[in-house]
Parts: structure tokens; sequence; C-alpha cells
């Protein structure tokens, strides 16, 4: 499958539209920023309220008065933000949901560069295909999201050359000497391959943000294989076995990653279905915000 010039820009048009839409309550009054960075000044103190960050209380402060006072920040500068897209055949596939992916993974990198777009921060956006590692240099206002989309849309079926840790790995030294907000899109298989000692190295010096897209089982009811070209033998897909197999093995992967997501002060987020992909990122941005990992 290729995803030509057409396809992209109405991708694009979408990402912004239906997200103007559903976040323009949000955006507005008193939501000012979606979400939080490293490079923060003190601002002052004000009065827990639920939802606000357990980490920013102020116990010292806290201890000294009959509430709980908790530290504000203000940015010291503009975020760069680095989206690291997933890609391969496997992205040629569908979601539990019927969805397909390559749709999913190319509409959140629309809605996530408008919104932090919107927000003033610098995005850029890193993937890997057939020829190597593929990069957008960091960058806002109208044509980002666009360029960012046809850059994914161009190599999100090609074989990559590393996997989704060597992918990190290499963008992180690509941009050493930057402090960022990095989202990763992929999926089951990608979450896999990625280590402890990676989400520690990310998390360093950077806010980190994992979206997994979720894939079809291959017990399910007429599976059409899209890599193999052909639907997978009855005998295989009703197999109760190879159910419970496959099962475990999901179960596994997530509880996995959940448990070093939560370790390293990763918020995690899934997404099975092209309806609840705005839904899902504005619930992400506020788990970040509230100190919610895993």
């Amino acid at each position: 499958m290729e995803i030509d010039y057409d396809y992209l820009v109405g991708i694009s048009k979408d990402a912004v539209l239906y997200t103007s839409r559903k976040t323009t309550n949000i955006l507005d009054g008193g939501y000012s920023s979606l979400y939080m960075g490293k490079s923060l000044e003190f601002h002052d103190l004000k009065d827990y309220t639920p939802g606000d960050d357990i980490t920013s209380i102020d116990w010292k402060c806290s201890s000294r008065t009959d509430s709980i006072l908790v530290r504000r920040y203000i940015a010291e500068k503009k975020h760069s933000v680095l989206i690291i897209g997933d890609t391969g055949p496997k992205m040629d596939a569908d979601t539990p949901k019927g969805d397909h992916k390559a749709d999913i993974a190319l509409m959140t990198t629309g809605v996530l560069d408008y919104l932090l777009g919107r927000q003033g921060a610098d995005v850029g956006f890193a993937c890997s295909g057939r020829k190597g590692q593929v990069y957008t240099p960091f960058m806002s206002g109208g044509t980002s999201v666009e360029k960012l989309l046809h850059t994914y849309g161009e190599a999100i079926f090609e074989e990559p050359e590393a996997d989704m840790n060597s992918l990190i790995m290499d963008s992180l030294r690509a941009f050493v000497t930057r402090h960022m907000i990095i989202f990763v899109i992929t999926d089951l298989p990608g979450l896999k391959t990625v280590e402890n000692e990676t989400l520690l190295r990310m998390t360093d010096k950077n806010d980190v943000y994992f979206i997994c897209i979720d894939d079809a089982k291959v017990t399910g009811r007429r599976v059409y294989d899209r890599v193999g070209g052909n639907y997978i033998d009855g005998f295989m897909t009703g197999s109760r076995t190879l159910r419970k197999a496959e099962e475990l093995e999901r179960s596994e992967i997530l509880d996995s990653f959940k448990l070093g997501a939560l370790r390293n002060r990763i918020v995690f987020e899934r997404i099975s279905k092209m309806s609840d992909v705005v839904d899902s990122v504005i619930n992400m941005f506020e788990r970040g915000r509230s100190g919610i990992y895993g």
C-alpha cells in the first residue's frame, strides 16, 4: 500500500478541523498549557486543588501553614517537542476496532503537532525507513502539520532499518543538546523492543509520552494478513491454545512496559480507533499535568 499526496492533505485537514472543534473549550480560558516541560522557572505557591501534580507539592512550606501548597512554574523558553513514529509493513494492519493503524498513527501525529503548535512549541519528527533514520527540523506554524505528515507518510510502510529501541537511542544522540518533550507512537511489537535503560535515558532530562496503537488479534474472525496477502487459516484463528498464548504475550508486554513507564514517570496511552484519537491525546496531556504515570 502507498499513501498519496491527496490522502496526506486530507489527513492534515481532518486533524486540524476535528481537533479545533473538539478542543475549543479546552484551549480557551484558563487552560493555558497542554503540557509541563522541565525548562521551567519557579513562579509562586498556591493551595493544592484536585488534579494538581503531587510531585509539585512544597512540603516544607506546607508544614508551616494549615494547607497543602503547590509550586507553580513558568516556561523559560519555547519548548522543543520530538515526535517519534513507528514504521514498517505492520503499520498496514488493522486495530481491534477495524480501523487502519497507519490512519491512526498519522492522525495522532497531526493532532499532536497542531495542539503543540498552538502552544507555541517547535515540533520535530523522527522515524526509520529502509534508507536509515529520517528527521525533520524543529518548526512551528501552519506548514508544520503538513510537513510532518508528508515525511511520516512517505516512510510509514517502509521496512525500518532499526527497531523502536534503536530509533529512540539514535534520536536522543541526534538531539543530545536539547531538552525535549518526547512523544513515541508505536504498537505492541514496538513496545516490546524498548529497554528499561532506554526509558531511563529518555527521562533523564525530558518529559516522555508513549502512545500504543492496538493490533487486531490473530485469533479473531476472518483475520487478513496484510503482509502475507491472505486470510489466516481458520484452524489457527479458532485455536484456543493460540488465543491463550496470544493474550498472555500481550499482557506480559503491556504489564512490563507499564511498570517501566511508572518507574520512569512516563505517561502511557493506548488507541484502537480513529474517533478516539483527539480524546486520547487530551487525556494523555491531562494525566501528564496531574502526574499520573504508567
